[in-house]
């Protein structure tokens, strides 16, 4: 029997049909593309017209139409990563001949392969069929069209997973489609090298000098990528001169590193972190470790580095993803950050400096951020639906060894959200402590570099699947944010709430990938974060400007035992 908190979130999607089906109109009117894009034939026509190929420095690619929108999936942006080319800098892939079909998902990374059995999560975040390869050096583009003069904003997806797994498409609901729709944008999502064979700190074992990038080459894969935006997306009908990069979770973390390396300065103009905020790239205190771990497990000394671009790939996907395990498992309760594991390294060379330091500052302060998390994050009904009967007593001993005086944090929360369940009362203290406190970290130290503004914002909208107990779980924002209900509606639904809801925040982060301001009609005027107020954005059925609640959240980082 649903609680009575379900029936009136029931009750809520029913009675707000019409005048929320009203409010959509104003935001879809808002995002509504620019005259003159590629005729729409209508909802779910696909061809492969002979004439959708697309020129590119290495060689043309052809794609296909869906409806209106010309996609391309699988461009290969480097060269393969395999062989000699494992644990080096990404190199420009070669030029071919003829025309190359780009029309289903490129390789991605080899990693590991989660052995759980379903979960809610797995209903809610559905996925694309992939294969594992190292030759994964690839990208996708939706444009609403190619080769006509437009200089459409550019909106880069990079994806999460830690900096260990995922891929661009591995949540089908970050399909660019519906987005580059809405908004008459061109979507770019990439994939790159992740855990060890992206992380791996070969110079910090003293392996040899031409292993000196290894910990490193995963994220410079995604500067190689950036670069084939700028030399190439006038061709699909994109700005060169406007590109947003924006990602969630693992891919917030890389948006966040990728605004302290030199090396990709200038080539993104806008950034938005989800669920992924950072104020210090990961030093050798744990990237030294891993490697002299991972080395161990194969019998590879340091000096023998180069025995390891011939192992075959299966033994180091498995020795990567043994020594995560074992380091992961020594973490102390609620220290996230040792758990994170393969990561990039402050190396003085590739990354030089912290993204807010004085030397971090001076790369990104003028580049517009928004950053931002979900409200429950982790929400355990994530994993077990029966978690929607924990009681305080469960609370508490959940916290005990992660919180001094839970009791405390317990009833400063009861007080703020007496609407919350148990359930729910965990998931907030968790997420304040860490995805929410370094979202107001991050939109402080940028807004204190004085050059850009910084927006806040916190997603609070209840998925009504599975009668709501999910809440709002880390990702639930993906489908809303890309406007992809339709393809990925096990995580919202369709009706007119799901609708409005994607609409508004979609078109929250299209205005802000054009003019670096995400205030639209539909939600209203969003201040940026000052020194003196924290503005947050509240995405809902009643979208709403608040004071974020920094004494809160002061208080439960206050209580941490563990972690920074």
């Amino acid at each position: 029997m649903p609680t009575r908190r379900n029936a009136l979130i029931s009750a809520l999607s029913t009675t707000l049909t019409t005048g929320l089906a009203t409010a959509a109109g104003s935001a879809d009117a808002l995002a509504a593309p620019a005259p003159g894009r590629r005729h729409r034939a209508g909802a779910g026509d696909l061809t492969t017209p002979a004439s959708l190929v697309v020129t590119t420095g290495a060689g043309r690619v052809r794609g296909y139409d869906s409806a209106g929108i010309a996609t391309f999936k699988g461009i290969p942006y480097g060269a393969d990563t395999g062989g000699k080319g494992r644990f080096m800098p990404p190199r420009a892939v070669a030029p071919w001949p003829g025309e190359r079909l780009c029309m289903v998902p490129g390789g991605i990374c080899p990693q590991h392969q989660d052995r759980r059995g379903p979960t809610p999560m797995s209903f809610l975040l559905p996925g694309t069929p992939a294969f594992e390869d190292e030759d994964c050096l690839n990208l996708n583009v939706w444009t609403p069209g190619t080769g006509d003069g437009a200089k459409r904003p550019v909106m880069v997806w990079i994806h999460g997973g830690e900096f260990s797994n995922g891929a661009s498409l591995a949540i089908r609901a970050t399909d660019g489609e519906a987005l580059a729709r809405r908004g008459d944008v061109v979507v770019v999502s990439v994939n790159h090298r992740l855990n060890a064979l992206g992380f791996l700190d070969l110079a910090a074992v003293g392996a040899p000098a031409e292993f000196a990038g290894a910990g490193n080459v995963g994220m410079l894969d995604l500067v190689l990528a950036l670069q084939w935006v700028r030399d190439n997306i006038a061709a699909f009908g994109g700005d060169a001169g406007n590109v947003t990069i924006f990602g969630q979770s693992g891919g917030g973390l890389k948006v966040t590193t990728l605004c302290a390396m030199p090396s990709a300065r200038g080539l993104f103009h806008k950034a938005i972190v989800q669920s992924g905020s950072e104020s210090r790239i990961f030093r050798r205190e744990m990237t030294e470790p891993l490697a002299r771990a991972f080395l161990a497990e194969l019998g590879v000394t340091p000096a023998e580095a180069a025995k390891l671009q011939d192992l075959p790939i299966a033994q180091v996907r498995g020795a990567a993803e043994k020594v995560m395990s074992a380091w992961a498992a020594k973490a102390p309760p609620g220290d996230i950050w040792h758990m994170v594991g393969w990561a990039p390294v402050l190396d003085g060379t590739v990354i030089p400096s912290d993204p807010y330091d004085a030397k971090g500052r001076a790369l990104s302060a003028g580049v517009p951020l928004m950053v931002g998390t979900v409200r429950h994050e982790f929400c355990f009904t994530m994993f077990s639906l029966a978690a929607e009967n924990l009681t305080i007593a469960d609370v508490r001993k959940g916290l005990e060894p992660a919180f001094r005086d839970p009791d405390t944090l317990i009833a400063a929360f009861a007080k703020a959200y007496p609407q919350e369940k148990p359930v729910g009362l965990w998931a907030m203290i968790s997420a304040a402590s860490f995805n929410r406190w370094n979202a107001l970290a991050q939109a402080r130290d940028h807004a204190d570099a004085g050059a850009a503004p910084a927006f806040l914002y916190r997603f609070d909208w209840i998925t009504p699947m599975l009668d709501g107990s999910p809440r709002a779980y880390h990702c639930s924002e993906l489908p809303l944010v890309f406007d992809s209900i339709d393809k990925a509606p096990e995580a919202t639904g369709t009706d007119a709430r799901a609708r409005t809801m994607a609409a508004r925040a979609s078109a929250a982060w299209i205005a802000f990938a054009r003019t670096g301001n995400p205030s639209h009609e539909g939600i209203g005027h969003w201040q940026p974060v000052s020194a003196k107020a924290a503005p947050v954005m509240a995405f809902n059925d009643a979208c709403r400007l608040e004071q974020e609640d920094t004494a809160l959240l002061e208080l439960v980082r206050s209580h941490r035992k563990y972690g920074a």
